[in-house]
């Protein structure tokens, strides 16, 4: 075999050098092959899923008992061209491996079970096992990047507890009547985790929902987060979608985050524009979405969504703010860290909706991920599409009106005081100085006439 010289291997992250080396054991969701409908408690129906998994990796997986590795479930709609998360369990901890072989784990099982998963072997937990309250932990309790399980509650309570709930508003064939649905299983286990695993813990399926919102499974399962979905069946079960496009983001020396976005002509010079954002590993979450949107351009139906944490979880429900910016659209986590560590944030195994309607076209941009937890670097870029502008604004100070106000504004940017002037480049008239002719255009466009 040919090996890959020193220099070849410069510059390269602990990730790549997982993905480069593939050792070490390595957990995934198979399948998802039963599902359980816990009714409908207080206006909430409670789901979970069963879990055909396999260690790939060629190490034994340790399957520790009330421990590693866990596994969260959730549920998705895909609705009006927009997918989004509807409910989240907390995360099935271990029992006991089992050491079953199938054709979905890759290679041949090496027999070992117990207090680890073989390499090559399958274990198959029933959703009605997976069910049990007192090995659900909440997910406060686990770090899906470095896979460290802190103390959980065992407690048990109503039938849906712990289990994935969905809001009765968020679901069923009178609400929705062309929604797809989808469920997913996410998994945080320790030693993939200190291997570099954690890329391909996902996996999602396709359910039917019938008149009384019980789910049944239905196709194959797709081992990728269910943002993908998304793409692969927004115009109907199976028929891509290709106006929605997929993207994968890594903060550098943690975790990773997937992200799609469409933008839809609404006709009448009209533009939505929706973006979804999917942590799958991050410790640090995320803790705001900023768009740029330029001055001059009129918003209207800011959204967001986020699926609602339950049964005692530390984390908030509060919603994010929403704000049209001089030159931005921002969505926001309630608190920052520093204030509150267990404000709303975008944690791992959950998936966010930010969206707005705006009066011009898209163009080429980057959108911008805010990192809740400290650390460098503090934000992600987003290549997306964003809306393009007004060929000019002289609305330079950015309070809504064109007028002498912003004639003054200029005169001040010229004379270096930025303060009051919000355009990106104070050279307004385009002709590479900064001068009283750039004074002279904003008064010109103030008063009526073209952009220069």
């Amino acid at each position: 075999m040919k090996l890959r010289s020193l220099a070849g291997l410069v510059g390269l992250g602990m990730a790549s050098l997982a993905a480069a080396f593939p050792i070490g054991a390595d957990v995934k969701l198979g399948d998802i092959q039963s599902i359980s409908n816990h009714g409908v408690v207080g206006g909430v129906y409670g789901y979970m899923i069963g879990s055909h998994t396999c260690n790939v990796g060629t190490a034994n997986l340790t399957w520790a008992n009330n421990g590693t590795p866990g596994l969260a479930g959730n549920a998705y709609r895909l609705s009006d061209g927009r997918l989004v998360q509807i409910g989240l369990s907390f995360a099935k901890t271990a029992c006991c491996a089992a050491a079953g072989t199938s054709s979905m784990c890759a290679v041949s099982c090496n027999g070992q079970g117990g207090s680890v998963l073989g390499v090559g072997c399958l274990d198959v937990y029933s959703s009605g096992w997976n069910s049990g309250q007192g090995r659900l932990a909440q997910r406060s309790a686990i770090n899906a990047w470095t896979g460290a399980y802190g103390t959980y509650s065992t407690a048990t309570g109503s039938a849906i507890f712990k289990q994935i709930q969905v809001p009765a508003a968020q679901i069923g064939t009178a609400n929705f009547p062309n929604a797809l649905y989808f469920v997913e299983g996410v998994y945080v286990a320790t030693d993939d985790a200190a291997g570099m695993k954690h890329n391909n813990n996902a996996t999602y399926k396709r359910v039917t929902i019938n008149a009384s919102n019980a789910m049944a499974l239905t196709g194959s399962p797709t081992n990728e987060p269910a943002i993908k979905a998304w793409r692969a069946n927004g115009l109907g079960a199976g028929i891509m979608d290709p106006s929605v496009i997929d993207g994968v983001l890594d903060v550098p020396g943690e975790g990773r985050f997937h992200t799609a976005y469409k933008v839809t002509n609404l006709g009448g010079g009209q533009y939505r524009y929706d973006y979804a954002v999917y942590n799958l590993s991050s410790d640090r979450s995320g803790g705001s979405f900023v768009v740029p949107v330029p001055n001059g351009v009129t918003v209207t139906n800011m959204g967001f969504n986020a699926p609602l944490y339950h049964s005692n979880e530390v984390y908030s429900n509060d919603p994010w703010t929403m704000t049209r910016g001089c030159t931005t659209v921002e969505f926001r986590s309630p608190q920052t860290f520093a204030q509150n560590a267990n404000t709303n944030a975008l944690r791992w195994g959950t998936m966010y909706n930010f969206w707005f309607e705006a009066n011009f076209p898209p163009a080429a941009g980057t959108a911008s991920i805010g990192l809740f937890k400290p650390g460098t670097p503090t934000s992600l870029d987003m290549p997306a599409s964003v809306p393009s502008g007004p060929a000019c604004t002289a609305d330079v100070n950015c309070d809504g009106a064109a007028n002498g106000n912003d004639v003054e504004a200029m005169e001040r940017a010229v004379g270096g005081d930025m303060s009051d002037y919000f355009l990106a480049d104070p050279d307004f008239n385009g002709d590479g100085a900064v001068n009283g002719n750039d004074v002279e255009a904003v008064e010109s466009v103030v008063g009526g006439g073209p952009c220069p």
